[in-house]
């Protein structure tokens, strides 16, 4: 008897227990999907503190080590909010899965380095280049580039496809490969352990030249299911607000932020971040100061390569429109 009474009380203690839970059982459930290395990075102040805005969402910040984990978030439309690259946006929206782009991420930080002085892109030509990303934004915006430069990728140089970044960094290094394409902060880490390599060009700026636009190419663009601006457009505003917010602490705080990606295991090391700073390519956040960049950008790549934003240009109602004018 006395061991049933035992059984009894501990049962009550864990309903009680439950029914005390800091995450409160009516909160909805939101996950926040994003990758690891600079797209997550200005997001970091926010996931540190676990910022929850309101009473009625619980926000699960999720951070992906994969393009294709990130890819499949959105296809199966599980993420609520996403960092992702912005041809995935404009194909998302193209096949009705309802993301709306709410602000950029990250502009364009890609980088041609090398030991060898050149005078110009068109001094490539007849070069061998190794980059990586084949088929996605890094492939897309260096095509182009060559292209405006009057350099065919696929006769006047010879572009070697590697899986990733990270495979293209020791290949320069190790005086395998001569060129290569690499973002920040992957480039600052390069930089400091080879001094001999430069930055030979900066194709966020030859994007500028070429097309007449001041930020760039929007390389990567918070989007949010269109489902909940409509249910909770004061939400939405105060998580744009809080997302605009922790970018600004970042830049502000570039210290803080190296300790905050090394702590939480964002991906790019404290140093990188601090030498690469001013090419990160973190903020002019606001959509409304900056949707004519998207214009172009999809514009471009609709005479260039339709398939990577899924055959047309978006509507205009792809963007956010609840920001103040």
């Amino acid at each position: 008897m006395k061991k049933r009474q035992i059984i009894i009380f501990l049962i009550i203690t864990c309903l009680v227990l439950s029914s005390c839970s800091p995450v409160a059982k009516d909160k909805e459930a939101l996950t926040f999907s994003f990758m690891e290395g600079v797209t997550a990075l200005g997001g970091a102040k926010m996931i540190v503190d676990n910022m929850q805005i309101g009473d009625k969402y619980h926000i699960n910040y999720e951070i992906l080590n994969s393009i294709d984990l990130l890819t499949t978030k959105i296809i199966k439309e599980e993420a609520h909010i996403a960092i992702i690259p912005t041809t995935l946006a404009a194909q998302s929206f193209n096949k009705d899965m309802g993301y709306i782009i709410c602000g950029t991420s990250t502009w364009g930080n890609l980088y041609i380095v090398g030991k060898e002085d050149l005078k110009s892109i068109e001094d490539l030509k007849g070069k061998e280049l190794h980059t990586f990303g084949r088929g996605l934004t890094p492939d897309l915006v260096l095509s182009y580039i060559l292209n405006h430069n009057n350099i065919d990728p696929l006769k006047d140089i010879s572009i070697i496809y590697n899986s990733g970044a990270t495979e293209v960094a020791p290949l320069i290094l190790g005086g395998k490969a001569d060129f290569a394409l690499l973002p920040e902060p992957l480039l600052s880490s390069v930089l400091m352990k080879d001094k001999d390599l430069k930055i030979l060009f900066d194709l966020n700026q030859l994007w500028n030249e070429a097309l007449g636009v001041e930020k760039g190419y929007p390389q990567s663009s918070l989007v949010i299911k269109e489902e909940l601006i409509k249910d909770d457009p004061q939400f939405v505003m105060e998580f744009l607000k809080a997302y605009e917010e922790s970018i600004q602490w970042g830049l502000d705080n570039i210290e803080a932020l190296g300790d905050l990606s090394e702590e939480l295991k964002l991906g790019p090391p404290k140093v990188a971040i601090i030498n690469g700073k001013n090419r990160l390519g973190i903020g002019d956040f606001n959509l409304d100061e900056t949707e004519d960049e998207y214009q172009v950008y999809f514009q471009s790549i609709i005479e260039f390569a339709p398939e990577f934003i899924g055959g047309k240009v978006p509507h205009e109602s792809i963007y956010f429109q609840g920001q103040e004018k």
